[in-house]
């Protein structure tokens, strides 16, 4: 990572750091300290400058900053941020230990033809892990910002304030306890997300402070950022960039506990809970009267082999894709638990997985692409052939 961060920073511009101070009001000085760089768009780039420096081709592809495609007959490995500015997540020793990069004018289109605005490595079992951004900047005893984008946070530690950011509108469920951790000794948490016309950034602020509050995080405040009229959206980044005080928003915060939008949070959740609840009554209705078609799915699942079993590769390992082959041999991955998949044929687009029904519709030819889910048609004969081999559960 550190290696691959100072060939990013090697490559940064003055164009680039004139684009990052007109667009984010980001000053030189300041991406120079948060290492800041640019991924060349020659697809090889860093790949050759890792090699050049000893590091092994099962070593980079574990980085997650190169990822290897294959087409036809062909096959290759190419830099996954090529053409992008890259931001490092930083370590409280200023060590890079994730990246995400934005798109340019020099960015290359994806398989599908569109350029992401942001792209973040890719993450592997046994390589780098995304961390919180901006977690080396918590400090026990001092007030805490969280906004939307990692921009909107660099301009925040700019502006000389403790920020973290779930780099979108709120953190995933398997970042909750590490976030928790980080608010628990801080004087107080404040959640500055982008205001918009959607709403969405703050339905994201109300998610994130309501589950603040409900792991005993009491100090949680919501800030709502001035959208002058006719402006459909503005977050930190452009409010701090056009000279604006986070001062006075942060004074006018609201509590979250008496903040519309978490009591609309709350009302969603009752709502959801009174549905789960007609479901499972319903379920059991089923159950009763033997119509209950989820159960004889499972039973019927029982009968047949595990996933890891039915294609020969163990559990948490890589072998060829069962349906479509391997020139390496490690483009189908089974999951820990040897239930699921993820294939990387062609490429690592999301919606390439499943479980071992759907592996069967496309061996089957009742699925024809890996990207679409199984289900409606394709799901009925996929059950029917399952039960045809493995016989009709009881």
């Amino acid at each position: 990572m550190e290696t691959a961060c100072r060939f990013y920073e090697a490559h940064l511009t003055d164009d680039h750091r004139a684009f990052l101070q007109e667009r984010y009001g980001l000053i030189p000085a300041f991406v120079e300290a948060m290492r800041i760089g640019y991924a060349p768009p020659d697809g090889t780039a860093l790949l050759l400058h890792l090699m050049d420096r000893g590091h092994s081709t099962d070593d980079i592809l574990r980085s997650g900053l190169v990822s290897r495609w294959e087409k036809k007959d062909r096959t290759g490995i190419t830099d996954h941020l090529r053409g992008r500015i890259v931001f490092p997540y930083l370590s409280e020793q200023l060590a890079p230990l994730y990246m995400i990069g934005r798109a340019t004018d020099e960015t290359p289109a994806d398989r599908s033809g569109s350029v992401p605005k942001y792209k973040k490595q890719i993450v592997k079992p046994d390589g780098p892990q995304e961390p919180i951004f901006g977690a080396w900047s918590v400090y026990s005893g001092d007030p805490l910002i969280i906004t939307e984008g990692v921009t909107d946070a660099l301009a925040v530690l700019q502006d000389s304030r403790p920020c973290i950011s779930p780099v979108t509108t709120s953190f995933k469920e398997e970042k909750v306890a590490e976030v928790v951790t980080l608010c628990k000794g801080v004087a107080w948490v404040c959640i500055v997300n982008d205001n918009e016309e959607s709403g969405a950034g703050t339905q994201g602020a109300a998610k994130t402070a309501l589950t603040l509050l409900k792991n005993g995080i009491a100090e949680v405040y919501i800030a709502t950022l001035p959208r002058p009229e006719g402006v459909e959206k503005i977050d930190a980044c452009d409010f701090l960039r056009g000279g604006g005080d986070l001062e006075g928003v942060l004074a006018d915060a609201i509590h979250a506990d008496v903040h519309p939008a978490i009591r609309e949070e709350r009302r969603k959740e009752t709502q959801a809970a009174v549905t789960a609840y007609r479901a499972e009554i319903a379920r059991q209705r089923r159950i009763r009267n033997g119509t209950n078609n989820d159960d004889k799915i499972e039973e019927l699942k029982n009968r047949m082999p595990s996933l890891s079993a039915y294609t020969g590769i163990a559990p948490g390992k890589r072998g060829a894709h069962p349906v479509y082959g391997s020139t390496h041999g490690d483009n189908f991955a089974v999951s820990e638990d040897g239930e699921t998949w993820t294939s990387f044929h062609g490429g690592e687009e999301k919606g390439k997985g499943g479980n071992i029904f759907k592996l069967i519709a496309l061996e089957q030819g009742f699925l024809t692409d890996e990207c679409r889910p199984l289900r409606g048609e394709a799901f009925k004969q996929t059950i029917r052939y399952c039960r045809e081999r493995w016989g009709t559960p009881i």
